[in-house]
């Protein structure tokens, strides 16, 4: 008769346990986007970010080649920039900023906007293509058009470059826009450039930053960094060396604009070496706006030559210009109307596990509580059945 209790009972807790993994993932993937849009609210300004420019400022880097460190392609894409800058106002503020890697002359490209105001925002973004396509087995000696990696977050800094010129004197900060060079010939399987490492250009120019602001009157509030932001099927990743207030800030800014499977909920976590790096070990927040790139089915371009203007989205463009627009609005909107700060100063910083190991510890332990709750109802029952039986007899 026990065995028979048992039995029944296990059945009961196996369906109980199922019904309660199934209702908690539904309640929290209903209530887990409103839980986080709740703690930052946009500020109603217009967003004015237009995707067909972005588009055509991809398109003008790769019409003028390969933007490989050293070529002169790449220091006609440096000329690109300026000329839209000035064609912004001819009077943009820009430096240049010179360094070399393994005898090749480079070149980090600076424009300032609000030099008035003491506290910088930089926006940046890396322009040049890498020199071979490494991952490419058809053509792994063959350049990288580097439409996405690379084109891309530029195209978006240009736009935005021309929407908060606009707004300039409404913006309560001093923006950056850094364009830089020999970010993208280090190793993955092969070099893109022989010895040369990742991110040379943003390491070099953290090495001379005091050069470009007065240490005494000026600070940083944040950097942000695109990278990979205009392919098809786009989708950010959690990435680990981001300032996790900054990131998660942008995040929910994504997310209350409507752009759930652009900023997931339960994003991918990884640690990416990048431009952004070098700033977070000079104790500036800065976060990292970029993709799964190494085993993503939906964009699996990186480093081939296939990373061309056929798989780039206006859409991808669009999402990201326009969070990164909201962004600057919602923290730097000078208008006493609308005096909202997101997680500013973002100094918290955290590093989370995997989805996939959060998520397996939480349906883990769940499982294990209701497992011994469960044989301890069952070891009572069986106790007083026993009790109950001897009486009887």
């Amino acid at each position: 008769m026990v065995p028979t209790i048992r039995k029944v009972f296990m059945r009961k807790l196996y369906a109980v346990l199922l019904l309660f993994i199934i209702s908690s993932g539904f309640l929290l993937a209903i209530l887990y986007p409103c839980i986080i849009s709740i703690k930052i609210q946009n500020i109603d300004v217009e967003l004015d970010f237009n995707k067909e420019n972005a588009h055509d400022y991809i398109e003008d880097q790769l019409n003028i080649g390969f933007r490989i460190p050293g070529t002169q392609a790449r220091k006609n894409c440096m000329k690109y920039f300026i000329s839209k800058f000035k064609k912004i106002d001819g009077d943009f503020s820009y430096d240049i900023h010179d360094f070399t890697i393994h005898s090749t002359a480079c070149q980090n490209l600076l424009f300032k906007l609000n030099e008035n105001k003491k506290n910088i925002v930089i926006l940046g973004a890396h322009y040049d293509s890498r020199a071979r396509a490494t991952k490419d087995s058809a053509n792994p000696e063959s350049p990288v058009p580097g439409a996405n990696d690379g084109a891309s977050g530029c195209a978006v800094l240009l736009e935005l470059a021309e929407i908060f010129y606009e707004k300039r004197t409404k913006l309560d900060c001093q923006i950056w826009f850094l364009f830089f060079d020999a970010e993208d010939q280090g190793y993955d399987i092969g070099y893109g450039m022989d010895d040369w490492d990742w991110c040379e250009g943003s390491k070099k120019f953290v090495e001379d930053i005091n050069n470009f602001y007065d240490i005494n009157e000026e600070h940083f509030d944040c950097m942000i960094l695109l990278d990979m932001v205009g392919g098809i099927n786009l989708q950010f990743i959690n990435e680990q060396y981001s300032s996790s207030s900054l990131l998660d800030e942008l995040f929910v800014i994504g997310r209350n604009l409507g752009h759930v499977n652009e900023f997931p909920i339960f994003p991918h976590s990884s640690s990416i070496t990048d431009d952004h790096k070098a700033f977070i070990n000079k104790d500036i927040p800065s976060a990292d706006l970029i993709i799964n790139f190494w085993n993503n089915p939906n964009w699996p371009f990186h480093h081939t030559t296939q990373d061309d203007i056929s798989y780039i989205s206006s859409r991808s463009l669009e999402i990201t210009g326009k969070t990164v627009e909201q962004f600057i609005f919602n923290n730097y909107f000078n208008d006493p109307s609308k005096d909202y700060r997101g997680n500013y100063p973002w100094e918290f910083d955290i590093s989370f596990p995997s989805t996939e190991i959060v998520i397996f510890i939480t349906v883990f332990f769940s499982i294990v509580g209701l497992i011994f709750l469960g044989r301890k109802y069952l070891h009572q029952k069986e106790l007083e059945y026993s009790l109950k039986h001897q009486k009887e007899c």
